[in-house]
């Protein structure tokens, strides 16, 4: 009700103010009307009239009672007929009168000392020379005489208006106000459902917005006594810490188990189940040792128990050949003792140690052998074989040739270490491999001379691909070397050239002894060989296809390798992508092709 009555009195105000304004422009306009009218109807009757005088002195004495002036003069201000009024001296007077002189009529406005407007009418009533002017000047105060009667009517009947619609509205407010009271004090939480919907029932029979609204409020209180139930059993639900942690404990890799004080499971996630093969019928409230069977993992986890101190053990299962790590770590809150056993997977961490130890085993006993045969050789000759020419010639041929296989295996390793870490540089052009091919034959032509072995290339005779020509011509040379050297006398070596599902590939085979199944997947390791003796005899370094696998991989090449004892062994390198970075170059050497 303040509000309503604040906002709607400035609007009264302002109602007020603007019927004022509005009714005062109105007079002036309909004052200047009347007044142009009267100037026009007077100047009228002077052009008719015989008797200007006497009608002039007529209109002066009527006009003398309403207020305003008349006087007839010429261009100059000069008195043409007699009057007894002056005429004020005012420029807009001068003005007013000049004006109508030329253009037959004129009307201005000016404000007296007295600050009331006043009117001037200046109009021509002669067309002769000097033109005689009718000046008729009607202050606007005589115009204003109603309008103090008219703002007091306008303002007394807002006022009324104002009064009238303080009273509606505070009749309005009161019916509302007692039911919106009602429903504030029996909406409260603390009062009785049953009272409350007993308040609204009452109010909702109401035929208006307030009787709606009951009727929605009744609405939600059954919406809201369904939700509370709903929420009740969502959160009850929610609250499951054991689901909680079920869901996202599952998505890891590694397995996680808890456990109470008496070894009860209270927890199980799926990587425990997959790396411990515990079977789906065991679950919560189980004992651990129904679960998993393994005394090394029992004990770890009683003695993280009894300790109360972080426990860790390895252990490798042999059903799989899996290598597992566990740490156990105690719950020290009472109200929530036990532990938490974390399993890992550490199978590839194990063989990555094994293929460190084998490497350096290996490199060990390929650095021992040279050295070895030099020392012996060295002390030999110092021992006295330095004074036989043909002994000293012997030995001095085995420490050049163990230097010789020393330097090979440095070589080899710098190379390896070079391609493994990415220091090797390639630069990729196109490269005829045919050419390279047939490069590596002549190059190993004495070696495959004195196996008694052929070498053969079939397929295209211009092979062009983008790769690097030095990383390729190794690939090529120690595949064919390697095959050389165990292909028994009057068998071949053979480099084929073509496609594979529309990639590029080729094929290296031999017909020498082929390699067992369970020995394939390690060939590519260094220092692994198949034969440790023959492959040694033959001078070989271990490192050779370590090399090539690691120079295809860089190259975009898959390698793959098949073989049957007896009959030989197939390396086909597939190209994965191949895209020319110069066609003007790559067109130059097929041309030479």
């Amino acid at each position: 009700m303040g509000i309503y009555v604040l906002f709607s009195m400035l609007a009264l105000i302002g109602l007020v103010a603007t019927l004022r304004s509005r009714t005062v422009q109105q007079i002036e306009g309909f004052h200047r009307t009347a007044v142009i009218e009267l100037g026009e109807r007077i100047a009228g009757e002077l052009r008719q009239s015989t008797d200007s005088e006497r009608l002039y002195a007529r209109w002066q004495e009527t006009l003398r009672t309403q207020g305003s002036s008349i006087w007839i003069v010429d261009r100059e201000l000069q008195h043409q007929l007699p009057s007894s009024e002056q005429i004020p001296p005012r420029e807009v007077i001068g003005s007013a009168v000049r004006a109508a002189s030329r253009t037959g009529e004129s009307v201005r406005w000016y404000r007296t000392e007295t600050e009331n407007r006043t009117m001037v009418i200046a109009i021509a009533i002669t067309d002769d020379q000097p033109r005689q002017v009718l000046l008729l000047l009607s202050p606007l105060a005589n115009a204003h005489g109603e309008l103090p009667l008219i703002a007091d009517a306008a303002t007394q009947g807002a006022i009324f208006m104002w009064g009238i619609g303080v009273l509606c509205v505070g009749f309005a407010a009161s019916r509302l106000i007692r039911p919106i009271h009602a429903m504030t004090q029996n909406l409260d939480t603390g009062v009785e459902r049953t009272a409350r919907q007993d308040m609204l029932l009452r109010i909702s029979d109401r035929r208006d917005e307030l009787g709606n609204v009951a009727q929605s409020l009744t609405q939600l209180e059954d919406d809201r006594e369904q939700q509370m139930l709903a929420l009740g059993k969502a959160e009850q639900s929610s609250r499951s810490g054991l689901e909680l942690l079920s869901a996202v404990l599952d998505s890891m890799m590694e397995g996680v188990i808890a456990v109470d004080v008496e070894e009860r499971i209270l927890f199980l996630n799926a990587g425990a189940r997959r790396l411990l093969g515990i079977r789906p019928l065991i679950g919560i409230r189980h004992r651990l040792y129904e679960a998993v069977r393994l005394p090394v993992f029992e004990e770890t986890v009683r003695e993280a128990l009894l300790s109360r101190s972080m426990q860790q053990a390895e252990f490798r299962i042999p059903l799989n050949n899996v290598f597992l790590s566990i740490v156990v770590s105690p719950i020290v809150r009472e109200e929530y003792s036990g532990a938490v056993i974390v399993v890992r997977d550490v199978s590839e961490l194990r063989r990555l140690e094994a293929m460190r130890r084998d490497f350096v085993s290996g490199v060990s006993h390929e650095l021992k052998t040279p050295l070895t045969v030099i020392q012996a050789c060295t002390d030999t000759l110092l021992s006295g074989a330095m004074d036989d020419p043909d002994d000293a010639r012997r030995f001095l041929s085995q420490i050049d040739e163990q230097s010789e296989r020393l330097l090979q295996l440095i070589i080899g390793m710098l190379q390896l270490s070079r391609v493994e870490s990415g220091a090797e540089v390639f630069h990729f052009e196109p490269v005829d491999l045919a050419a390279i091919v047939d490069q590596t034959f002549r190059m190993l032509s004495t070696v495959a001379e004195s196996h008694q072995v052929t070498l053969e290339r079939k397929g295209l005779d211009c092979f062009i691909l983008s790769a690097d020509a030095q990383a390729i011509r190794t690939v090529f040379s120690n595949l064919i070397d390697n095959a050389i050297k165990h292909t028994p006398a009057g068998g071949h070596v053979t480099v084929t050239f073509g496609q594979i599902d529309d990639k590029p590939s080729v094929l290296v085979q031999d017909s020498g002894v082929g390699i067992a199944k369970e020995h394939l997947s390690r060939i590519f390791e260094r220092f692994y060989r198949v034969d440790r003796d023959r492959s040694r005899a033959s001078g070989g370094t271990g490192l050779g296809l370590a090399i090539v696998k690691h120079l295809c991989q860089t190259l975009g090449i898959a390698i793959q390798v098949s073989s049957e004892v007896g009959k030989g062994t197939e390396f086909r390198l597939v190209w994965k992508e191949q895209v020319l970075a110069d066609p003007e170059s790559t067109q130059l050497l097929a041309d030479e092709c």
